[in-house]
């Protein structure tokens, strides 16, 4: 009888813990067609040796096949949340198979109610971009790539006052990118980072305010990649901030505006530093068939160092940028978890550094778009 009854109170507990225990998995599969221009973000002329190369031959540009999923897992017991995601892609060029390529991003996340207040964080992430060449976007230092990320992070999540939600992370990456001719580097950083949310109703709509950013140290060591003999380091600090203002216009369509702050201080050499600063607009419309998201931001960036050069000389003002960027991406429900997909994405840089036989702080474009669709399981 004693047996029995220790039996039926285990089924009990067991049932109670599992009433509890809550697991929901998600799993999306897109695949879309569509051109990119200048994918390796090349200026459209360059003079080497007394040669002048033109965009014919210095500009990459292709069709494309994207073919992405996205598994999500969230596994809620008690005052516990357990988030695991990875979405591996890949992007096919037809005119140029040699520079496809892929990647794939993992992430773990962990959450725990502390008490009504106060949740800790925590958070564990991998991403793997296999991709041969290097980014021409050059400035101080040329990236390969092809790279490896491994990061981690925790922190707390707090709500200090009413409708407010905020939160503060420590976090460590280390990236090492892919060996390329005789470009190798890593880098190590580390930093803090924050979000704070305001939100509050006017007329039954929920607006929002609040700041993003981060302080963080970036570690470069870079070396040959023949003899992977170090040449050289970097010491570079950066802060970020972005105040933010949701602005509903109805129960489907919400502006965002913002505006960015970001600062790279060179602490070796002091020549490396930047300020950049600049506004973005972006809306979302969201209804039972339609999501898009779009966004335009226009972002000027000033060296504080680096001089600017026309074709005949130093021009006595230091380099300055101006990035216009667009992007768009929605879908439209046209059947049951089957959805048509558009994608946009436009960046047009533009520099006072015009010296026709440099190839880094010079001018470019690259823009893609194209149309798909996506299954929901």
């Amino acid at each position: 009888m004693k047996t029995i009854k220790t039996l039926i109170l285990a089924i009990l507990i067991s049932g109670t813990t599992f009433s509890q225990t809550e697991t929901k998995q998600s799993l999306e599969i897109n695949t879309l067609s569509g051109y990119e221009f200048n994918y390796f973000k090349s200026p459209d002329q360059v003079l080497q040796n007394g040669i002048l190369f033109n965009q014919d031959s210095l500009i990459s540009s292709s069709s494309y096949q994207d073919i992405n999923a996205d598994y999500d897992v969230n596994h809620h017991w008690k005052e516990n949340r357990l988030r695991f995601s990875i979405t591996p892609g890949a992007r096919i060029f037809y005119e140029n198979p040699d520079d496809s390529y892929w990647t794939v991003n993992a992430t773990v996340k962990y959450d725990r109610e502390l008490n009504k207040k106060v949740d800790f964080l925590a958070g564990i992430l991998f991403k793997r971009v296999a991709r041969e060449g290097l980014d021409g976007a050059q400035d101080v230092l040329i990236n390969p790539l092809g790279y490896t990320n491994i990061g981690v992070n925790t922190g707390i999540g707090f709500r200090p006052w009413k409708k407010n939600k905020s939160t503060i992370e420590a976090f460590y990456n280390n990236r090492n990118f892919d060996a390329f001719g005789i470009r190798d580097l890593q880098f190590d950083e580390y930093g803090v980072r924050f979000k704070t949310t305001q939100r509050f109703k006017v007329n039954k709509l929920k607006h929002a305010y609040g700041l993003t950013g981060y302080i963080k140290k970036r570690l470069y060591d870079t070396f040959n990649a023949s003899d992977v003999v170090p040449d050289g380091e970097r010491d570079w600090d950066y802060i970020r901030l972005t105040p933010f203002y949701e602005l509903p216009v109805n129960k489907n369509l919400k502006l965002t505006s913002s505006f960015l702050y970001y600062v790279r201080i060179d602490n070796l050499e002091d020549r490396s530093g930047f300020n950049q600063y600049g506004p973005k607009i972006a809306f979302t419309f969201d209804d039972d068939q339609t999501k898009i998201r779009s966004s335009f931001s226009y972002v000027m960036r000033d060296y504080t160092f680096f001089e600017a050069r026309d074709n005949n000389g130093l021009i006595g003002e230091n380099i300055q940028y101006n990035y216009a960027d667009f992007s768009l991406k929605a879908t439209r429900k046209i059947r049951k978890s089957m959805y048509l997909t558009a994608d946009i994405y436009s960046r047009i840089r533009t520099t006072n550094f015009t010296d026709i036989e440099a190839r880094s702080f010079r001018s470019y474009r690259n823009q893609y778009a194209g149309v798909g669709l996506m299954w929901d399981f």
